[in-house]
Parts: C-alpha cells; sequence; structure tokens
C-alpha cells in the first residue's frame, strides 16, 4: 500500500488561512475585553472579519496555484534535464545537455528565495556533465589511440586532442629510445624551442615523484603563440609508467595563464581515469616499433640487415626503373679487417665497425641507406642522385674513414681505411640488382687489387 504523500505547499496554506481567520475573528473579542464596548461584538464587524478571511483564503488560494505552477515548471526542468543526462551518446550531446541546462535552470537562478537550490543544482548537473563528457573523451581518444602502433602517430593524435579539450597552449612529449635510456622529444605543439632530450637530473625528479598523475612544476618553458614566445605561467607533467618503476615517456602541458585549482582537478581526473591504458597503449607501440627495428637492423652498428636492406633496395630500383631515374650502390669494404681483429681482438673489430657506420652516416644524406652486408663489407644504397655525385661522396667517405683516428681503449691510437665499389644504374645500363652488385663489387676487387683505400667507379 502507497503511502500518501506529504502535501508540504497545501499544509502551509491550510495553516496560514486558519491563523489569519482566527486572528481576524479574535480582533474584536480582544477589542471587546479591553475596552468593555459591545459594539465590538457587533455582527457587522463578524461579518467583515469573515469578508477578510474569504479574501485570505481566495488571495492564498491564488497565491498556492501560482507557486504550484512554479513549482511544476522546475520539475518538469528537472525531469527534463534527467532525460538529457540519459540520452547522452556524444560529446555533441553534452553541449546540448549544457544549453537546455543553462535555458532550464534560468527561471530558478532568476527567482531570489530559490537562486541558491539554482545554483546548486547547476553546479550539481555541470559535474555530472563534466563526468560524462570525460569517460566520453577518454572513450573516444583510446578509440583512435588504438588504431595505430605508431608512436608517431601516437603522439600527434594524443596531443591535438588534449589542446582541443582542454584548451592547453603547449604541448611536448618525449619517449625513450629504441636503443638506450634517453628520453627523445616526439612532438612539441605550441611551446618554443625546447630540448631534443631530457636531462637526467629532471628524470631523476620525475621519477622520485612516481605515484603523482600530475606534476606541477616551475619550469621556464616558453609558449609559441605565432606572432612571439611568451613565458608559461603555468606548466604540468605527467610520466607515462606501463608499470612500476619504468618510466616510458614524459608529457608537459604549458598554459599561458595560472592554472585554475578546478581545471587542475579536471585534468587529474581525466589522467586518473585513462591511466594505465594510456601508458600501455603507446608501451605497445614502442615495443611493436623496437621488434620491428631489431628485426630489421643489425644490432651492433644500427645499419639495416641484409634482408630488409635488399628488400628496399630492389624496390627503390623498381621504381628509379620507372621514372628512368639514376640509382647508386657502393660497396664499402675495411682493409685488413681480419688483421685488426687476430691484433687487438674482436672487441676492438665491433668497435671499428661501429664508428665506420657512424663515419658513413655523416657522409650521406638521411634517406640513403645503409647495409651490413657481411662481416666489414656494408652496401650504400643513394637514390636519385647524378653518377659524378655518386663518386664525390664515395669519395668523401674513403678520406673521412682514412682521417679519422680512433683511440682505443687501452689509449693505442689507430686508423683504418676503407676501399669502395660504385655502380650506377644509367651509367652502366642496368636496373637489375645482381648486375649492379657484381660490377661493384668487381670495382671493388680492383680497388683492393690496386693498393687500396680508393675509389673506383668505372
Amino acid at each position: 500500500m502507497n503511502k500518501k504523500k506529504a502535501d508540504i505547499f497545501g499544509k502551509f496554506v491550510l495553516y496560514t488561512n486558519i491563523s489569519i481567520w482566527s486572528l481576524v475573528f479574535l480582533v474584536p473579542i480582544g477589542a471587546y475585553f479591553l475596552t468593555g464596548e459591545k459594539a465590538y461584538l457587533s455582527p457587522v464587524h463578524f461579518a467583515l472579519a469573515g469578508v477578510v478571511g474569504l479574501m485570505q483564503i481566495l488571495v492564498t488560494r491564488i497565491y498556492k496555484k501560482s507557486f504550484q505552477r512554479y513549482w511544476n515548471n522546475v520539475s518538469h526542468s528537472l525531469a527534463v534535464l534527467s532525460q538529457k543526462l540519459k540520452e547522452i551518446k556524444s560529446v555533441k550531446d553534452i553541449k546540448e545537455f549544457r544549453k537546455e541546462k543553462n535555458k532550464l535552470l534560468k527561471p530558478i537562478l532568476e527567482e531570489k528565495s530559490f537562486s541558491q537550490l539554482g545554483e546548486s543544482l547547476n553546479e550539481l548537473l555541470e559535474e555530472l556533465a563534466n563526468l560524462f563528457e570525460t569517460k566520453l573523451f577518454k572513450e573516444e581518444l583510446i578509440r583512435r589511440l588504438t588504431s595505430t602502433l605508431s608512436t608517431e602517430k601516437l603522439s600527434k593524435i594524443f596531443t591535438s586532442n588534449v589542446i582541443r579539450y582542454f584548451n592547453v597552449d603547449g604541448t611536448a612529449l618525449y619517449l625513450k629510445t629504441l636503443k638506450g635510456d634517453v628520453y627523445e622529444l616526439k612532438i612539441n605543439k605550441g611551446f618554443g624551442p625546447i630540448k631534443e632530450t631530457l636531462d637526467e637530473g629532471f628524470l631523476e625528479k620525475v621519477k622520485s615523484a612516481e605515484e603523482q598523475l600530475i606534476i606541477d612544476e616551475t619550469l621556464n618553458f616558453e609558449l609559441d603563440l605565432g606572432v612571439c614566445d611568451v613565458k608559461a605561467k603555468s606548466v604540468l607533467i605527467h610520466p607515462l609508467y606501463p608499470r612500476k618503476g619504468k618510466l616510458l615517456g614524459v608529457i608537459f602541458l604549458g598554459f599561458n595563464k595560472e592554472i585554475s585549482p578546478t581545471d587542475k582537478k579536471k585534468l587529474e581526473n581525466f589522467f586518473s581515469e585513462i591511466e594505465p591504458t594510456l601508458s600501455l597503449i603507446f608501451e605497445n607501440a614502442y615495443e611493436h616499433e623496437r621488434s620491428i627495428t631489431f628485426a630489421n637492423y643489425d644490432s651492433l652498428t644500427g645499419a639495416l640487415n641484409r634482408r630488409a636492406g635488399l628488400r628496399l633496395l630492389r624496390n627503390l630500383l623498381q621504381k628509379a626503373h620507372l621514372n628512368g631515374t639514376n640509382l647508386c650502390i657502393f660497396v664499402i669494404d675495411i682493409d685488413h679487417f681480419k688483421k685488426i681483429n687476430d691484433t687487438y681482438g674482436h672487441e676492438i673489430g665491433d668497435l671499428i665497425l661501429k664508428k665506420v657506420v657512424e663515419l658513413i652516416r655523416n657522409s650521406v644524406r638521411d634517406e640513403d641507406l645503409i647495409i651490413r652486408w657481411g662481416g666489414e663489407e656494408f652496401l650504400i644504397v643513394l637514390d636519385n642522385i647524378p653518377s659524378e655525385k655518386a663518386a664525390e661522396i664515395a669519395e668523401r667517405i674513403r678520406k673521412n674513414i682514412a682521417e679519422t683516428e680512433l683511440e682505443l681503449p687501452n689509449g693505442v691510437k689507430l686508423k683504418v681505411t676503407a676501399s669502395i665499389g660504385v655502380a650506377c644504374t644509367l651509367k652502366d645500363d642496368t636496373f637489375l640488382f645482381e648486375e649492379l652488385f657484381r660490377l661493384a663489387d668487381e670495382r671493388l676487387y680492383r680497388a683492393k687489387k690496386s693498393g687500396r683505400n680508393r675509389v673506383i667507379a668505372d
């Protein structure tokens, strides 16, 4: 059996009417007792009292209806907002909800008696909207992030969405490099010039605050406002920890104003919601790229391994053939390398191989391929380059190797040389790898036979 609901407004009107009507009738009676004048007890006085009482009842009933109508509007508004909350499916729905909320709560906020109630309702509904918005934004962001296994694409997706959603003025993301504990700048949006790698001292500070989602630091960062750079007034830091003690990266958020406690709390709630998912997504992409790198590159020198390099080289040859462009290959062999290994040991031989690759890399373009072909032999691929220019680059590589003095761990200083054979598609009239390699290898052999430490290109 349902309990009858209390009618507060009805009781208020009833008791008010009884009180006022009682007072109206008690006035002539009281006057009689005070003055002794029987005229106060005349029917006219009581009739007038009755009229006043009836008028009071009429006024309060009108007021009750008006008040009830106002309250019904408030109840309807809350019911509409409740329904709108249930229908929220996207960030666009959140915007519609906020618009409707401001419209429906306006009468309550403008009514002096209920403005405090209106403000409390507004705060509550805004908090609910924020929770929904954060949840939807998080789900949308995660869906976009899980669409790729590229750390570069992940960085772009994350920074652009965070800038848009939180009105951040600058975002930078540093990630651990694939080959060591260096944390390298992956993306910078909105900051002025910043360091390419993070200092060890700063990293120690971040690691010591591992339990914090947001680290508030006073950093000398500048924001690029398009016209000029200005000092960031607030910089927040979020470390990426896919698992305890394993720092994968660091996210910087810069603001051109002192961030309010409310905005900071919103960011903390966001990172609290999205961690550790965010760190794990970046770690998966990082490990994927790491596995690809180790599968395609020589672990000692960092040059492409033979299998991966040959695949890329064949693709480039096919494109060069279709476009009629020139492609050149160098076959490079370190002179007397076996003797160096026998004299100084394989560890020194490994150091020399790494140094030679470093010298080659500094002598060619970023897009040129460096392939470890086997042992001390390397294959260099230069696409879309004139044959005479390729010969100049080969000579530059030879010279850089020959003129570099290597200091060994035992203090001994050593110089090595290399011989190079060059072959080019247009000059040698072939786009077949086997033929091109045969020509370059024959020229390398001639360079060795004619005294080593030289380039032969024809």
